[in-house]
């Protein structure tokens, strides 16, 4: 099939919008997925907090549950920014160069270039950016206030319920789960901590253009 220059470029634009459509859909998944971790941070530590009865481990739910949705937003990021790379290929070779003050030169257009950098995408549907750093880019960005945060009410419980704590031993009397003491579940906590911190440091590479810091 032999196309003119008017055609490839109209065959350019739609596909362009359907990457721009793509790359909305599972930006739209995202931020539904970030709606769910902090509604259920909310929930499940004003639980917590509410009682005193209520044992202090409910909180480590709400970790549990943010750590799922953690996996679940770094799958969607990776599918975003595999749909985000094309987008920026094309307004990089085609939206700039149209859209520059020699746009009426249709050989302003370097096809070539675009067939070059855009062919290793066609037909392909697998994420270029790998699960863990996916993870480590939407923890540094949304997931690390999450976890501070539900630490942070943990402490609170333990500090407050079901009377305020007078001492060090009191308070890690109190952090005890069953047959671990309360060291032995700050231990964890902290070295949880740490995993997660080394994670959002070094997990996630430098930023680059094809590399959509998200």
């Amino acid at each position: 099939m032999n196309l003119d220059a008017g055609s490839r470029y109209t065959i350019l634009a739609h596909y362009y919008r359907a990457m721009v459509g793509r790359a909305d859909t599972w930006r739209v998944r995202m931020d539904t997925t970030t709606n769910w971790a902090i509604g259920a941070t909310a929930a499940l530590i004003s639980f917590a907090l509410g009682a005193a009865e209520i044992p202090h481990y409910v909180v480590f739910l709400a970790s549990f549950l943010t750590f799922i949705f953690l996996l679940l937003e770094g799958r969607r990021l990776a599918f975003y920014h595999l749909w985000q790379q094309r987008v920026l290929l094309l307004e990089e070779h085609f939206i700039a160069r149209a859209a520059s003050p020699e746009g009426s030169d249709a050989s302003t257009i370097d096809l070539t270039e675009l067939h070059r950098r855009l062919e290793p995408h066609l037909g392909q549907t697998v994420p270029t950016m790998s699960l863990r750093k996916a993870m480590s880019r939407r923890l540094r960005r949304v997931y690390v206030y999450l976890f501070l945060s539900q630490v942070f009410a943990w402490v609170l419980k333990l500090t407050i319920h079901p009377t305020a704590a007078e001492s060090v031993e009191e308070w890690l009397g109190r952090a005890a789960i069953g047959p671990i003491p309360g060291v032995g579940v700050l231990t964890i906590v902290i070295g949880t901590m740490l995993v997660g911190a080394v994670l959002a440091a070094f997990g996630g590479g430098p930023w680059s253009r094809d590399q959509t810091p998200l």
